[in-house]
């Protein structure tokens, strides 16, 4: 049986006020819903610090490892190792990387950093080879690249093997390819409208999932959930200026192309994105469809999802559902593949 994570977002909200009631409530539902993580947002937007929210994420559950954020703008390699370690040793639970460079251009000015997209990620390249030398290393670590330079680093006691974090490198141009593949990260990209395995898939996939018992009830809840809604539309497209992100830009280019029109899938949407009501694609499918769509991607060669899923008790009821379903048929595979 594959070795497959399920892993929810914590959402971006409008009302900031509600922000930290709304994460311990996704992150509590994830983990009752026997879930594997939570996804954990950095940035200048960002209401709560994704380090403390990680600590109240292993403090108040019970087996999550949360997904953390990191991009080197924010902080020195030396300090994210310390957290790694620092919530590993106190809760004995692994805490995973999502290794980022972006944020809104505007921020990018407003924190002063003038480098370019490509740069960016080789600034990552070398941050994570600093940060994983020192959580991995028993021997005081040594770096001179072109962004970092450190001496004789250490950190005592180390961190376990089994506490090591996965990482994960968001992002779609070339350059973030190459960084995963310079640091062994999986890659996370965002669901297209293709199949997972037109092009061979990734490790990860991020999208959103909406799912009833029946397809009736699906387009019911999705039509309430995800209105048209033409001044978000507005909105997303004024944002554009203000990104360079590669998956965003042809993401954008995408439902703007097919605004109106039917997709390869029925149940891929774009709507939700292009109207800022979701950060990325959705799947809006009935259990049966949804079990049957994950399998197909597990079979291609997806080991993670990271869902974007709305916060309420059904939608986590009608989640746990499915993917309790993917991995009894799993289960069931792998058994009867080992006769």
């Amino acid at each position: 049986m594959p070795d497959v994570s399920f892993i929810t977002v914590v959402p971006r909200v409008r009302d900031l006020t509600a922000y930290a009631d709304t994460a311990m409530s996704v992150i509590r539902r994830t983990d009752a819903a026997d879930l594997d993580g939570v996804l954990i947002f950095t940035g200048s937007g960002a209401v709560l610090d994704p380090w403390v929210l990680a600590t109240a994420a292993a403090a108040g559950t019970t087996r999550l490892s949360p997904l953390v954020a990191v991009n080197p703008v924010y902080q020195h390699p030396f300090t994210a190792a310390r957290m790694v370690a620092s919530l590993g040793l106190l809760y004995q639970r692994r805490i995973d990387l999502n290794l980022i460079t972006g944020t809104a251009v505007s921020d990018l000015d407003a924190l002063g950093d003038r480098l370019d997209h490509d740069d960016r990620y080789a600034r990552l390249a070398e941050y994570v080879e600093i940060m994983m030398g020192v959580l991995s290393s028993r021997r005081p670590f040594s770096f001179d690249g072109r962004f970092y330079q450190v001496s004789r680093l250490q950190l005592t006691p180390g961190l376990p093997a089994h506490l090591l974090p996965r990482l994960f490198v968001a992002g779609q141009s070339p350059a973030a390819r190459q960084v995963a593949e310079r640091v062994g990260a999986t890659s996370i990209q965002m669901l297209t409208a293709a199949r997972p395995d037109a092009d061979g898939a990734p490790g990860a996939l991020n999208f959103g999932l909406l799912t009833r018992a029946t397809a009736e009830e699906t387009e019911r809840v999705a039509e309430a959930r995800f209105p048209e809604d033409p001044d978000g539309a507005k909105i997303t497209a004024v944002t554009m200026a203000n990104t360079d992100s590669v998956w965003k830009q042809r993401l954008f280019a995408e439902a703007e192309a097919g605004h109106g029109a039917v997709t390869v899938d029925p149940a891929y949407r774009l709507a939700p994105f292009r109207s800022g009501q979701a950060d990325g694609p959705y799947l809006v499918a009935d259990h049966a469809g949804a079990v049957e769509r994950l399998l197909a991607m597990i079979r291609a060669g997806v080991r993670t999802f990271v869902l974007d899923t709305p916060t309420d008790d059904e939608d986590f009821h009608h989640l746990a559902q499915v993917v309790r379903t993917v991995r009894d048929r799993l289960r069931t595979d792998s058994t009867e593949g080992a006769r």
